[in-house]
Formats: structure tokens, sequence, C-alpha cells
């Protein structure tokens, strides 16, 4: 299958024209008490968006189920922070927190006399296309690394680099792709913040076919969370509340973004192996293409 991240992303090629993507916001599920306080003296914040009101009539007028579409995710073995996040937030300094959750969901045809939507989520991580060529480069069988558009963030321009690893569930129910590490590119003063931040990314794939059983038309959804923790350098001249305001947007924006490119090129890829290409190949770019100006 291909690769699948949003931020982390590993996936696929270009947007399906037969697909019908349809993105619904969900809330996150209930934190551990481990995500409420962690040595910095203050709750961190975790967002709480509700499904938007022209999602509901997408799903009203189409007849489709009002269930969620993250019931057919993978479920994650449980809900801590990582250990190099925990020991991060108890650092000394000024603390910034910023994230933001996007659930997407696309509509798919399996092929007809092709090979089946379960058999393509089954595959296993080394037989995943990389999706953007020129972004995403494989590292191991189950890891890779994915370069971000560069953009501008309080002034200074960066770039993210993230490495994702992969976890296939097994019987086609789907995967796993977290955010192992990352660095930021760009002037010696934007990558002297190495090191003064941690990412917890998690992007969930799934599919089913609860829309028309028997007729061959499934779903295939993906719930992308994102935070980023900060400790704000003493030198950096925007307060704490300023520097989340500001995250918060840029996160936002991309996991907005990124999310949909993801599914219709997800379904591109599916579409072109059940009919027999076996090469892999990226046919795919732009992937993690953001503009911050999009409201």
């Amino acid at each position: 299958m291909a690769s699948r991240l949003v931020v982390s992303g590993i996936a696929m090629p270009r947007t399906a024209a037969a697909a019908r993507p349809v993105h619904r916001a969900a809330s996150p599920s209930p934190s551990k008490a481990s995500r409420a306080t962690i040595g910095i003296g203050r709750p961190v914040k975790r967002n709480r968006s509700q499904p938007s009101t022209a999602a509901s009539a997408v799903e009203q007028a189409s007849g489709a189920s009002t269930s969620s579409p993250v019931d057919c995710l993978p479920a994650l073995p449980d809900d801590s922070l990582p250990d190099a996040v925990v020991q991060f937030l108890r650092r000394e300094g000024r603390h910034a927190v910023f994230s933001a959750t996007k659930v997407g969901v696309v509509e798919v045809n399996e092929v007809e006399g092709g090979r089946s939507l379960r058999e393509y989520m089954s595959l296993p991580a080394s037989q995943y296309s990389t999706l953007d060529g020129e972004r995403v480069e494989r590292v191991g069988d189950d890891t890779f690394v994915c370069t971000l558009g560069a953009f501008d963030f309080l002034g200074f321009r960066l770039q993210p680099v993230l490495t994702a690893r992969v976890d296939v569930r097994p019987d086609g129910q789907g995967c796993v792709i977290r955010v192992v590490s990352a660095e930021i590119h760009g002037s010696g003063v934007v990558e002297s913040v190495n090191g003064m931040f941690e990412i917890d990314s998690v992007n969930r794939v799934g599919w089913n076919e609860r829309c028309n059983p028997g007729t061959g038309q499934c779903e295939i959804a993906s719930e992308t969370k994102v935070t980023v923790y900060l400790l704000v350098p003493k030198w950096f001249p925007f307060t704490v509340k300023a520097t989340e305001r500001t995250g918060n947007f840029v996160v936002s924006q991309v996991v907005n973004q990124v999310v949909p490119r993801f599914l219709s090129q997800l379904v591109t890829d599916y579409e072109a192996w059940a009919a027999g290409d076996e090469s892999r190949e990226a046919k795919g770019a732009d992937l993690f293409a953001v503009d911050l100006e999009t409201k």
C-alpha cells in the first residue's frame, strides 16, 4: 500500500477524479492524566473541535450512516504521551503548546476484477509507495523521511523534516503512522531551535464498507493528530500566548491541506495497484505544499 503520513505522511499519487472527499472534524479521545499536566504547572492544551454543519449536511443528504468515521480506524495501544515528550515537559523555561486534529474520509470503489481494498490495506510497509518522489524518502522497510514545504513562522523562514514509522495492523485493519523524530532546517537562528521542541504526531488510516455493503463501494478514513511542544527561547521576542496562537494556526493549516491530498492520492494508488501496477513508484507531488494564506 502506499505510504501515509500527514505530517506524518507516506502515501501515494495524484488526486483521483472519481474520489469524492468528505472531511469531518472529530473530537480527540479522552486524555489520560499524564496528558493533562506534566511538570510545567499548567494543563497541556488539546483541540476539541465539533463536527461541522457542512459535513453533517453532506452526510444526511447522501443517506450515509451517522456513525463516526473514526470507528474503522485502528486503535492505539494507549493514549499516553511518548517518553521523549514527558521528559521534555519537565525542562525549565517558557513552554508553548500548539496542536490540531483533522479527520478525512474519501469514498472509493473497488476495482472490478482487480484486487480488493482489504488486500491493499494488508500490504506490508516494505511494499508502500512513497507518494511524493521529491519530498518522501524511504530509509527502511517501515521508515520514511518527509520534507515539508518551507513556510514563515513569526518572521522566521523554516522547513520541518520529519522521520515517520509505519505500523501495519493485521487482517487489513489499516496502519498507524507516527513521527519518531523531527528537525528544523533554515538559518542559523532557526536551526538553533533544534533540541528545544518535540512533536507528537500520529496518523491512523483505516477503511470500511459501511456506505453500500456488497456493492464494492467503501470508505478510506484518516485521522491525523499533531501536537508541537516548544521551549520558547529567552531571546524570542514573542509571548507564549502569541506563539501558541500563531502555532495553532500553522499546524491547523498544515493538516487541513495535507490530509485531503493524502486521501485522494491514496485512492489513486489503490486503483493503480488493484489494476495490476506493481511498480510502487511515486506518481504524485506537492503533498506537503502548504499555503498559510489560505483561510
